[in-house]
Order: structure tokens, then C-alpha cells, then sequence
């Protein structure tokens, strides 16, 4: 594990190493979140559902947070579609030895599936060599592949960074079987990305007949084929079936939620310590700041589809009904989606309905919940330290996930005296979690907004 007073020492790297960070570089340019998964079964086909509240109506969902970081006011240019007045929910469930064995197969590994403490694993050796396949047997069964470690490099020299990259559609080709193994044939699939001799196939699912975002499979080929793949690959089932707003409704809710509006985010602090070091001047005194809107500016919707985008329901992932909006932004290649939840706001627990938002809360307000962007952290053992800012009415709390090739981590705010008056005061935080095993040279990520957190 990285030591905080001693950084490890510089080795220079064989070019397979180097081929396996151009991978690493692709998985990450997506911009995309860590999770991904594909439906072991035929995806779309939906199974039964239920209604768990026991009297005809759908048990309300506690969402932990949105998936998306602030976004302003997007400009809108497109027409929004109509959409329907409901949806299923899809809960991920267990992964089966037949399943990894269908997909050890398909990436060209023998022998035999084992377990692991929780985890399926096949291929590798004792000293960490590959090729090497691990799946989580819990939902949403993340997995991850290579076909080289540190222990078994590649016998002949890979393709430097310089080279040329596979063709799309030979990644397209190299990709299919793996895609068919984990029930993914009619999924939406893209091969424009590359990184020197590397080329990123993606492969996005429908499921229940619609489109789907932040639950993704990653597959990058080489000339020699698939070098790296992730994704999740627990079989989905469908849950309770809720009533959801408009395109419209939901773009405003996404556009206050940018603003703090929504979810009771503080993105926008006018009071914070002073720096000054001028003589007669106290550094603890606050200062006034202008408020600026929040969110990157010249954004603009281009599309607007109703689907399914993975959100974590009380701590756990599933795909929720969501409007996807496609945006675009000046000097930024490509389009980016902001996925907003559907689901009618009174099946809701822990977001204010339209009638007891911002400005305008009655009794029995419940605490709006939110996510909180994490700063930096510090690692000593198998605990980090998170470091984040955040607002004095509320209270913090953070979680971690280490189960998989990175650590996930969030940290979720709730109003203390919900509908109360607050005075808006920045404040650092820290807040402590603890992991199953060291980070070692794994990367943290915020699962707020899917980026990688520097370390302290």
C-alpha cells in the first residue's frame, strides 16, 4: 500500500504495461460511473413484478442522492417527447456459477469457476498471473478481466501507444461474444474511442424495452483481442411499478437540483474563512463571496428519451425510471447524459414534493438528503479519511465500497431542522470509513459525480 510519508519509488515500465494504462485511460475518458452491468438473461424481458407496500400501491423509494454533479440552466433544443404514466423498477439480484462459466468461455479462459469469499473466480495463478476473471456474487455482480498482470506478461512485444488502433469494426467483432455470453446482443453499442493501439467497444443495454445509462459494459481490444473488461452481470428483475412525471417535470427538477433546489445541495456558499494575511486584518473573520450559478456554462439539451438509469435505492443499486437528457457543450467533443429520476416525488422518501420545496416548506417536512462532493482524502491502513465541504445545518455521513478494482465512496448530507432558516457557512469536514482489505494502488472514486478523488 502507498505509504502518506514515503511515495513508492519509480520503476520503469515493460510496453505490456504501458498498453494496460492506455486501457486504464480508456475506462476512465468515458466520464461515465464505475458501475456497469448486463442482464444475465435476455435483456428487456421483464419478470414478475410486486407491490411491497401490500395494498395496491408501489413501496416509496428512498433515492440516496442524484448521480449527476451540478448542471446550471441547460438550454433546451429539442422537442420533448411524451412519455408514459408509468414504469418499473429493476432490482439486480445474484450471479450463478453458470453464468461466469458462460462468460469465461466467451473471453477464451479453461478450467474450472471457484469461489472466493463472495467472489466467483477463474483463470490466474497463485502468484497473481492471468489471464484472470473475479465476479461478485451479490448485486449488481461487478466483474472485472485481463488477460495480463505484472506476473504474466505478454510473450511477444504488444502494440506501443503509437500504433495504429484497431479498427471499430474489428473491436465490434472481437467484442460480439463476450456481449452475447452476458445477454447483450441488442445492446446499444459504440466503438469511437481509442488510445493508441487500444480501442474502447461500449455496450449499453435495453432493458424492459427501454434505454438505459450508468449501467454499462467496457470492453477494450487490442491486435491480440479483448486486454481489459468490466461491467456487472447480476440478472435484473423487475420491482414495483410507479407512476412518473413529464420530460418537462423532470427537467425542472434537474435544474433546481443544480442549483441546490432539489435535493437541499449548498452549491452555492457566500460565507467562507478569510485568507487575508494583511496586517490588522483577523484570517478567522468570514468573508463575502459573490453567488455565481452553478453547473458548466452553454450547456444545451439535444435529446430527451424516457429510460432506466442505475441510482443507488437505500444504499443499493438498481435501475430507476428516468428522463435521459443528451446535452452538448462549447469546446467539448462529444455529448454527455444527465440521467433525473421519473418517479412521481410522492413515492419519494427524503425529497421535498413540489409543494414543500425551497422556499416554501410546511409542517412535517422531511429532511432533504443529498450528495456531497468529496475534496481529498488520506488513507492509514484500511481507513480512509474523506475530506469534503459542507453546511452547518447539516449532518454528514459517509460510506465506501471496496469490493471492486476501485473504491467507491460517497458522503450524503441531511438537513438538520428541515424548512428552518439556515445561514449558509461553509465548513471543512472529515469523515472515516473503514475497508475490507488496504487501498494499496487502487484509485477512490466519488460516486456523486464519478470522478477520481486526489489523495492528501
Amino acid at each position: 500500500m502507498e505509504s502518506e510519508s514515503a511515495p513508492p519509488r519509480r520503476r520503469r515500465r515493460p510496453s505490456w504495461a504501458v498498453t494496460a494504462v492506455a486501457a486504464a485511460v480508456l475506462a476512465a475518458g468515458g466520464g461515465g460511473a464505475y458501475w456497469a452491468s448486463a442482464q444475465g438473461g435476455t435483456p428487456g424481458t421483464p419478470a414478475v413484478a410486486g407491490n411491497g407496500a401490500g395494498n395496491g400501491s408501489p413501496t416509496p423509494l428512498e433515492l440516496d442522492g442524484a448521480t449527476h454533479g451540478p448542471v446550471g440552466d441547460p438550454v433546451l433544443r429539442t422537442d420533448l417527447p411524451a412519455g408514459p404514466s408509468s414504469a418499473a423498477l429493476q432490482r439486480p439480484g445474484t450471479v450463478s456459477r453458470s453464468a461466469v462459466e458462460k462468460l469465461a468461455r466467451a473471453l477464451g479462459m479453461s478450467g474450472t469457476v471457484g469461489s472466493d469469499h463472495g467472489a466467483w473466480k477463474a483463470g490466474g495463478t497463485p502468484d497473481g498471473g492471468g489471464p484472470a476473471l473475479r465476479v461478485n456474487q451479490q448485486a449488481p455482480g461487478d466483474w472485472a478481466y485481463s488477460r495480463y498482470t505484472t506476473a504474466s506478461p505478454p510473450k511477444k512485444r504488444l502494440p506501443a501507444p503509437g500504433d495504429q488502433a484497431v479498427p471499430a469494426d474489428r473491436a465490434l467483432r472481437e467484442a460480439a461474444p463476450v456481449l452475447a455470453a452476458l445477454g447483450l446482443k441488442d445492446a446499444r453499442t459504440d466503438a469511437g474511442e481509442s488510445a493508441g493501439a487500444l480501442r474502447e467497444v461500449t455496450a449499453d443495454p435495453r432493458v424492459a424495452g427501454l434505454p438505459t445509462h450508468g449501467w454499462r459494459t467496457v470492453l477494450t481490444v487490442g491486435h491480440e483481442g479483448v486486454v481489459t473488461a468490466y461491467g456487472s452481470m447480476a440478472p435484473l428483475t423487475r420491482g414495483d411499478t410507479y407512476p412518473v412525471v413529464s420530460a418537462e417535470e423532470a427537467l425542472e427538477q434537474l435544474r433546481r437540483s443544480g442549483t441546490g433546489g432539489d435535493l437541499g445541495l449548498r452549491t452555492c456558499p457566500t460565507v467562507v474563512p478569510k485568507e487575508s494575511r494583511a496586517p490588522g486584518e483577523d484570517p478567522a473573520l468570514p468573508r463575502q463571496l459573490p453567488c455565481l450559478p452553478s453547473g458548466p456554462r452553454g450547456q444545451e439539451i439535444r435529446k430527451a428519451e424516457f429510460g432506466l438509469s442505475a441510482q443507488f435505492v437505500s444504499g443499493r443499486r438498481a435501475l430507476v425510471p428516468s428522463w435521459l437528457f443528451t446535452l452538448t457543450q462549447p469546446g467539448v467533443r462529444g455529448t454527455s447524459v444527465l440521467a433525473q429520476p421519473a418517479v412521481d416525488p410522492a413515492y419519494l422518501r427524503g425529497r421535498p414534493s413540489p409543494s414543500t420545496g425551497p422556499g416554501a416548506p410546511g409542517p412535517g417536512t422531511a429532511p432533504r438528503a443529498g450528495t456531497t462532493k468529496v475534496e481529498s482524502y488520506t488513507v492509514e491502513g484500511s481507513k480512509l479519511t474523506l475530506r469534503f465541504w459542507g453546511g452547518v445545518c447539516s449532518s454528514y455521513a459517509a460510506t465506501a465500497d471496496g469490493s471492486g478494482r476501485v473504491v467507491e465512496v460517497r458522503v450524503t448530507s441531511v438537513e438538520k431542522n428541515p424548512g428552518a432558516a439556515c445561514i449558509m457557512i461553509a465548513k471543512k469536514f472529515t469523515r472515516t470509513v473503514s475497508l475490507d482489505r488496504p487501498l494499496g494502488d487502487r484509485k477512490v472514486v466519488d460516486l456523486s459525480d464519478g470522478s477520481t478523488v486526489p489523495h492528501t
